[in-house]
C-alpha cells in the first residue's frame, strides 16, 4: 500500500518558530524537488490510521466538526479517496482573534491498496468525527494455512 506523507505544514508552525527551522526548509525543498510533496490543491489533510488485519483493511480517519454529508468516498483501481469540505465558522464576535490552528476548506486523501479488496464489500461508518471505513480482502487473498504431508 503506498500512503502519501502526513505533514501539516501550517502557516501557525511556522509563526511559533518564526521562520522555521533551516532543516524544514531544506525538507520542503527536497521534497517538491523529488516529487515527494503531496501534489493536491487541498486545503488541509486530515489524520489518518490504517490497520490491516487477515480478513480486511480498516480506516479511521478523523474529521471532527463534519457532518457525513461533507465526505466523500470513492474507490477505483486499487485506490481508495476520501474528500471533502469543512466550511469557515463565520462567527461574529467583538474582541481579537489571538491564535487559529482549526482548518477549513476542502480536503483529499488518496490510498492506494494491494489488488486484494474487494470493492462490493466496502462498507463506512462516520461516528462522533470518526470516519471508519472497512475494506474486506478478497477471498483467494486471505492468509490460510498450508498442511505439509
Amino acid at each position: 500500500m503506498t500512503l502519501v506523507r502526513w505533514t501539516p505544514r501550517t502557516p501557525t508552525r511556522l509563526l511559533d518558530r518564526g521562520i522555521g527551522t533551516m532543516n524544514d526548509n531544506w525538507n520542503s525543498m527536497f521534497d517538491e524537488w523529488l516529487g515527494l510533496a503531496p501534489a493536491t490543491s487541498c486545503d488541509w489533510m486530515p489524520a489518518l490510521d490504517v490497520h490491516e488485519d487477515e480478513d480486511q483493511y480498516r480506516v479511521k480517519v478523523d474529521l471532527p466538526g463534519l457532518t457525513r454529508e461533507q465526505v466523500e468516498l470513492s474507490f477505483e483501481g486499487d485506490v481508495l479517496t476520501i474528500s471533502g469540505e469543512r466550511k469557515e465558522e463565520q462567527e461574529k464576535t467583538n474582541g481579537q482573534l489571538h491564535r487559529s490552528e482549526r482548518f477549513a476548506g476542502r480536503f483529499t486523501r488518496s490510498l492506494r491498496f494491494p489488488g486484494d479488496v474487494k470493492p462490493e464489500g466496502i462498507q463506512a461508518a462516520f461516528q462522533n468525527g470518526v470516519l471508519e471505513i472497512t475494506l474486506p480482502k478478497a477471498d483467494q487473498a486471505r492468509r490460510r494455512k498450508i498442511e505439509v504431508k
